[in-house]
């Protein structure tokens, strides 16, 4: 009988239909040992409705290329053409004539340099929104994820499907879940799993990008997670084995190793992969932070935390 294994997705996801896509890629690679359970918590995120009316930027103050290609084109010629008739006065004697079309030229050069610097500033411009508005989704749902109104929304999401999927007895001490989680799916069943109250129990617990430790030090997650001072905190019974997987050009992801410890005194393991070989790819990009379902390296390393820790 395949293992159950619950699957929660990070920040920024509103698309179900890719996001099984992505679980079924997961599915496909990990083999018919495993009954892969998605958890879609999208439709719980922040609301991203007109977010593109906070990104702030200058004035347009040039043209499109085209434009400012024939505008320089036109300066440099006429400041060309001033020098030489500047060059001509002075050879007639006429200085103060040469004087002024050195100065219109001046005044040429200056317009020239400044539509091209408009053009460049301008295209800056374009491209900061454009990252800026790929980043707000996900930093609309971090925001939205700490108020703990809504944690206890997504929470109930997780139960919703375990009870549906597999039964209210999975999940507690009887029966522990194996759970794959991605970036802020990481701190969801982190959070889950160091609950006070009806805490989640997990056997095996595989986060890919994710930030538990950062958002601890941050904001220290419950009373049952001691504060970080310098020296490895130790976590409870309910949460096991855990590997951490990490993209080395995924600046979302974040060690777990030199803050936490788990309840028998074990180090989790960091784990890292590389699912893209190009740094301006996988960093300024994001690619590698959401890459890890069907990159091959971060599969090998999920097979690899899996099939090991079977084992054990």
């Amino acid at each position: 009988m395949p293992e159950p294994v619950l699957v929660i997705h990070g920040i920024a996801i509103r698309n179900p239909a890719k996001f099984l896509k992505s679980v079924d890629a997961l599915g496909g690679a990990l083999g018919d040992g495993y009954e892969l359970i998605p958890v879609f918590w999208g439709d719980l995120g922040a609301q991203g409705v007109h977010l593109d009316k906070v990104i702030a930027r200058y004035p347009g103050r040039s043209g499109g290329m085209r434009s400012m290609m024939a505008d320089s084109l036109a300066g440099s010629v006429a400041s060309g053409l001033g020098r030489t008739m500047s060059w001509v006065s002075r050879k007639r004697g006429e200085h103060d004539s040469a004087a002024q079309i050195r100065e219109q030229a001046g005044q040429l050069r200056a317009d020239l340099k400044g539509r091209v610097r408009g053009y460049v500033n301008d295209k800056f411009q374009d491209m900061r929104g454009a990252l800026t508005s790929a980043m707000l989704p996900f930093m609309a749902d971090v925001i939205a994820y700490q108020s703990q109104g809504q944690r206890a929304v997504v929470h109930g999401r997780v139960r919703e499907v375990i009870n549906k999927e597999l039964g209210a007895e999975f999940g507690t001490s009887a029966k522990p879940l194996t759970v794959i989680a991605h970036s802020l799916g990481g701190v969801i069943g982190f959070d889950m799993a160091t609950a006070e109250r009806d805490p989640l129990h997990i056997d095996r617990f595989i986060t890919l990008g994710s930030q538990p430790a950062f958002f601890h030090l941050l904001d220290p997650r419950s009373g049952n997670v001691p504060v970080f001072e310098g020296e490895p905190v130790t976590l409870g019974p309910n949460l096991g084995r855990w590997t951490n997987i990490w993209d080395e050009y995924d600046v979302l992801a974040f060690g777990v190793s030199e803050v936490f410890r788990l309840h028998d005194g074990s180090m989790p393991t960091d784990r890292p992969v590389r699912c893209y070989r190009d740094a301006v790819r996988g960093a300024a990009m994001l690619q590698s932070h959401l890459g890890y379902f069907t990159r091959r390296a971060s599969l090998e390393a999920i097979r690899e935390a899996l099939t090991n820790e079977s084992a054990k």
